[in-house]
């Protein structure tokens, strides 16, 4: 009978090797998979590396008629699900009083949408259930609220977009930067005013306001103009004047209506 052939060191260190690599895959594994630290009232992450950071503007000098309310609260919708995981949304509002101090109404993480969910290691409706209360519903509430608020005197749109491109958290070291402009784009401030002097771009820039000039290199930038029965101004003018604002900002600048 033959003698069963030993193996030889070769092969029990190659074993102990696969071994080691197994248990360092793992640690990998799991030190991959541990989530980032965040902040208890943003749910955003301590480290501040926001996977993506989207600003709506949400314009509320005039009112809003009650029937916009569906396609403002599927306009959001779609903004907050784009959202990657960690991803910051902030909802401001013009500020007539203090111009430069845009009023901010919202700031919230996303904990992550149903597409971002794994659905071999994950349940896709209790993602969605958690997307919903924590992150969507606060949302919208803070938006209804917003747009049932009173007639703004003014409408300083400059001033806020100004304001919003020398965040701290919206530079250019920040990856994914959106604003969401939510207006009848109709500037109105003490400043600059387009019932007074027209879309007339070079108005503007004779005035003080071109000398603050927003800097949005990298930065998408979209406008959802709201329905209004009677435009105060053309709307081809309006757009093309926006167009061209946003154009010598630096932004990549595109209308949805």
């Amino acid at each position: 009978m033959a003698r069963r052939r030993e193996k030889g060191p070769w092969f029990w260190r190659g074993m102990i090797g696969a071994m080691l690599a197994g248990v360092f895959g793992l640690f990998a594994l799991v030190a991959f998979n541990i989530p980032p630290s965040v902040m208890a009232d943003t749910s955003c992450r301590m480290d501040r590396k926001d996977p993506a950071h989207t600003i709506i503007l949400l314009d509320q000098s005039d009112p809003f008629n009650p029937n916009d309310l569906d396609w403002v609260h599927e306009f959001v919708d779609n903004e907050a699900r784009a959202l990657p995981k960690y991803g910051r949304l902030t909802v401001m509002t013009p500020n007539a009083a203090s111009p430069y101090d845009p009023k901010v109404i919202f700031v919230k993480c996303s904990p992550g949408s149903i597409a971002d969910a794994n659905p071999i290691t994950q349940n896709p409706r209790m993602i969605e259930q958690a997307w919903q209360s924590t992150f969507y519903k606060p949302l919208i509430a803070e938006i209804e609220t917003a747009l049932e608020d009173t007639r703004q005197p003014s409408s300083p749109l400059f001033e806020a977009l100004f304001t919003i491109a020398d965040r701290a958290d919206f530079q250019s070291t920040n990856e994914n930067r959106r604003v969401v402009v939510v207006s009848d784009l109709m500037q109105h401030s003490e400043a600059f005013s387009m019932y007074k002097v027209g879309a007339d771009y070079d108005a503007y820039l004779g005035s003080k306001l071109a000398q603050t000039k927003p800097q949005m290199e990298r930065v998408q930038v979209v406008a959802r103009i709201v329905p209004r029965q009677i435009y105060d101004l053309p709307l081809a003018d309006v757009k093309a004047f926006w167009r061209a604002y946003f154009t010598e900002a630096g932004a990549d600048y595109g209308s949805v209506n």
